[in-house]
C-alpha cells in the first residue's frame, strides 16, 4: 500500500470513529469521493476508468484491513443519495428507480 493512502485511510478511520462515538447517528454510512485530475485534453475514457478503479480497489482494501465494510455505489444509488438530500420528503413516496431514469432519458426530459 502506498504510505500516503495508508495515512489518509487511518486518519479517516479515526475521524469516523470519533464522529460515531460522540454522536447518535441512525445511519452509519459514509462516502468517499475519489478525485481525478484531468491532465491531458483528449485522454482515453477507458484509461481514466481503469485508473479510478485501481484507486477504488486500494481504498477499499485499506478500509477492509481496518474492519470497515466498503463498496462502490452505483449511479442509481448516487442519484437517490442526492435526490434524498435535496428532497427528503419526496424520496419516501417517489424514489428514483431504474425505470424512472430510463423514461427521463428516453423522453429527453433532461
Amino acid at each position: 500500500t502506498i504510505p500516503a493512502y495508508k495515512k489518509q485511510i487511518e486518519g479517516y478511520c479515526s475521524f469516523v470513529k470519533k464522529l460515531v462515538s460522540g454522536n447518535k447517528i441512525l445511519s452509519r454510512r459514509f462516502y468517499i469521493v475519489i478525485p481525478y485530475k484531468h491532465t491531458e485534453r483528449h485522454q482515453d475514457m477507458k484509461l481514466i476508468k481503469e485508473h479510478l478503479n485501481l484507486e477504488k480497489d486500494i481504498i477499499i482494501k485499506g478500509l477492509e484491513r481496518m474492519q470497515m465494510k466498503a463498496r462502490s455505489v452505483t449511479g442509481l444509488e448516487i442519484l437517490n443519495l442526492f435526490y434524498g438530500f435535496y428532497n427528503p420528503e419526496s424520496l419516501k413516496t417517489q424514489a428514483i428507480t431504474r425505470e424512472t431514469v430510463e423514461a427521463i432519458l428516453k423522453n429527453n426530459y433532461v
